[in-house]
């Protein structure tokens, strides 16, 4: 299981972690910040969860960016005007899975990576103590990177094809 002084001290490797993969993957200049995002705007948020396989702990990764955010961003990836909403899910699914296998690689190098579950919503509920958070701002908007221990994986969660833990669900 991961400590949560361990995830404690990864705070400035995650915030790294989001201004590089937001440059790399989408392109645009991002600068690390505290602000947190608007408690009630419309949101993409995608959520992987990550399972040690030695103590079958989980670690829940979130990534967060506000509507408008998410809207202009699949505009320019996919070269459309006007995105639907499943572009912009398929937007918010990559962005949690390129940053979840990069905390896994950095806090659980043997874990296992559940697949992405996108989903747009109007807010988001607080956080538990325990998560941390990263904060990037881009084109005016706040993108967040959420790394938090979880006692479970929740039903929805969805487990590739072969894994161990799909196999197990699939038996039950």
């Amino acid at each position: 299981m991961i400590d949560p002084a361990e995830l404690a001290a990864s705070q400035a490797d995650l915030e790294m972690l989001l201004v590089e993969m937001i440059a790399s993957v989408l392109g645009e200049q991002a600068e690390p910040t505290a602000e947190p995002l608007p408690a009630a705007v419309g949101l993409a948020v995608s959520r992987l969860v990550i399972q040690d396989p030695q103590d079958g702990s989980f670690l829940g990764v979130d990534v967060r960016a506000e509507g408008n955010l998410i809207t202009t961003l699949a505009a320019t990836l996919l070269g459309v005007a006007e995105p639907a909403p499943d572009d912009m899910l398929d937007v918010i699914a990559e962005l949690g899975n390129i940053a979840a296998g990069n905390v896994k690689s950095l806090l659980c190098h043997n874990g296992q990576l559940s697949l992405p579950a996108p989903q747009l919503a109007f807010e988001h509920e607080g956080d538990s103590p325990d998560a941390i958070r990263a904060g990037a701002s881009l084109l005016g908007n706040v993108m967040e990177l959420v790394v938090m221990p979880l006692h479970s994986a929740d039903a929805k969660t969805r487990w590739p094809s072969g894994s161990a833990q799909h196999s197990a669900e699939v038996g039950v």
